[in-house]
Order: C-alpha cells, then structure tokens, then sequence
C-alpha cells in the first residue's frame, strides 16, 4: 500500500466519521476497500492523536463526540 493510498483512505474515514455515514466495522472495510483489522487499526491511532471518535451501536456507525 503506498502512502497516497493509505492518506486518502484516511481522508475518506474522516469525511464518513462526520457525515456518520460509515456503517458498522464491516461495512466500513468494504467502503475503504481493506480489511475490519485496518479498520479498527485507523481508528485506534485517530483515537491516539485525540480525535473524539465514538462507536454508536444503535445507528452502526462511527461519529464525532
């Protein structure tokens, strides 16, 4: 994977995460075309350099605290 690709995809993640349009991990995964483990591996480190990303598993999807 090249370093535009795995920019892009996070550019792509955010822009979901504030539409709260990105569905469950799964449905995230096809979006960004990649696996749930990369997924959960994106968000992890946009948690670590303090983004509010919260889980709601009552809409399935990722959003902006």
């Amino acid at each position: 994977m090249t370093y535009e690709t795995t920019l892009t995809r996070e550019k792509y993640l955010k822009e979901l995460i504030e539409l709260e349009s990105t569905g469950t991990p799964e449905q995230l995964a096809a979006k960004l075309n990649t696996s749930e483990s990369t997924v959960y591996r994106m968000i992890r480190t946009l948690k670590r350099i303090d983004e509010p990303i919260a889980y709601s598993k009552i809409r399935q999807t990722y959003y902006y605290k």
